[in-house]
């Protein structure tokens, strides 16, 4: 694990893409993956990755918050261990250095921990005591990536993801949504 501080990290913005989506608790079966709609999105999200690397995308931005966070980021593991694969680079994007403690899924805890040993870099973007420390991640990751792929469903009142996606549409960044709300195949048991 390489640690590098947000100023001094540099990427090539056109080769690099983000994730954001929402958290377990407003994932199809509360992120359950042994659940065939969560398989299912899982499948997904893997597609949309090899797709962004087909498309020349090399670096990964992960924001390893629990749900879909961890989830992308294990996703794109798995595709990084893949030889096909062989410069693919993920890039753990940390609000504050202590995140880890915020999770209570212990699958969550176990793959923050796996994802911080085999990333490329882990970026502290905040301190735990700052008040738009998860904006301020996430606009870091959007100010590096030219691409999302998001998880997202409509919500009232917004949320942290709706935020990000907002962000990057006013960024111009390239957007490629997995919409929760209209695929029934996310949601079968």
């Amino acid at each position: 694990m390489v640690t590098v501080s947000a100023e001094n990290f540099i990427t090539d913005r056109s080769t690099t893409c983000c994730f954001t989506g929402h958290r377990r608790k407003d994932l199809p079966f509360f992120g359950n993956v042994k659940k065939q709609g969560m398989k299912n999105l899982m499948s997904s999200i893997q597609l949309c990755c090899i797709q962004a690397y087909e498309a020349g995308y090399r670096t990964f931005l992960t924001g390893m918050a629990e749900g879909t966070d961890i989830f992308c980021g294990s996703v794109l593991l798995d595709i990084k261990n893949d030889s096909r694969y062989p410069d693919i680079k993920l890039v753990c994007v940390l609000p504050y250095k202590e995140q880890r403690r915020e999770l209570h899924d212990m699958m969550d805890r176990y793959y923050h921990g796996i994802l911080l040993e085999n990333a490329d870099a882990v970026i502290v973007t905040g301190r735990a005591d700052e008040r738009d420390r998860y904006k301020k991640r996430n606009a870091f990751m959007v100010d590096h990536s030219s691409a999302l792929i998001a998880v997202y469903k409509a919500k009232q009142g917004g949320s942290g993801t709706l935020q990000t996606i907002n962000m990057a549409k006013r960024q111009g960044l390239d957007l490629h949504m997995i919409d929760l709300d209209n695929n029934p195949q996310f949601y079968c048991d």
